[in-house]
């Protein structure tokens, strides 16, 4: 009878504190996901007689290993071309890569290229892209924002 004494008496405190925290803080605030703050690269590129090349690095390392969903690609209204080459490379080696796609604007490249790209923490990462028969505008340019949301 004593030992149930010494249970029943800290399953009080217990049921008390839990039920102070259920009534002082929403469940909606508790059951919440934590999200962490989006990654945003953007990379941009003359268009010069109907084509481009870029080859860049990031100065600093990615700090975490990071999905990139979308790849967002940003052209003057009417404008159309061909991505030739997309090469994303980082600390493992080839990271992402895509060819040969028809673009517009606003075209998002990862669901062209077919699926995410993992860019592995602890390198720099180096983008490689080249395209060509940029139209109606010979001479203009082409933005790319890379999110790791979709």
């Amino acid at each position: 009878m004593n030992s149930l004494k010494m249970f029943i008496n800290p399953a009080k405190i217990l049921a008390f504190a839990l039920s102070f925290v259920i009534f002082c803080f929403s469940t909606s605030a508790i059951a919440a996901p934590s999200t962490s703050p989006t990654l945003i690269i953007t990379e941009k590129a003359q268009i010069t007689g109907g084509k481009f090349s870029i080859d860049t690095t990031t100065p600093t390392p990615l700090p975490a290993t990071t999905v990139i969903r979308s790849a967002k690609l940003f052209l003057p209204a009417g404008e159309t071309g061909t991505i030739n080459k997309i090469k994303i490379t980082g600390s493992n080696g080839l990271e992402f890569g895509c060819q040969d796609i028809k673009v517009k604007d606003g075209v998002d490249l990862i669901k062209a290229c077919g699926g995410p790209a993992v860019l592995n923490a602890g390198g720099a990462i180096t983008y490689v892209a080249e395209g060509s028969g940029f139209a109606p505008e010979l001479n203009t340019s082409l933005t790319v924002v890379l999110s790791d949301n979709f």
